[in-house]
């Protein structure tokens, strides 16, 4: 759903960009640092949760290796 929407808007503005590292670079860079945050963002997901207010009893407790 949200790539119909998106990825169409991207691309124009990609088109359009006369950056001087070209016109796709800046967006392949900006995509891959948001990526990285995300993957950062929810690999700590149940201690954002917690620190926003989760109680102790919806958290499981992580027995894998």
């Amino acid at each position: 759903m949200m790539c119909r929407n998106v990825l169409p808007c991207v691309r124009i503005w990609s088109d359009k960009c006369s950056s001087k590292y070209g016109r796709r670079r800046p967006f392949i860079l900006a995509g891959s640092l948001m990526i990285s945050v995300a993957v950062i963002i929810i690999g700590f997901s149940a201690d954002i949760g917690y620190l926003l207010g989760d109680a102790d009893e919806d958290h499981r407790n992580f027995k894998g290796t």
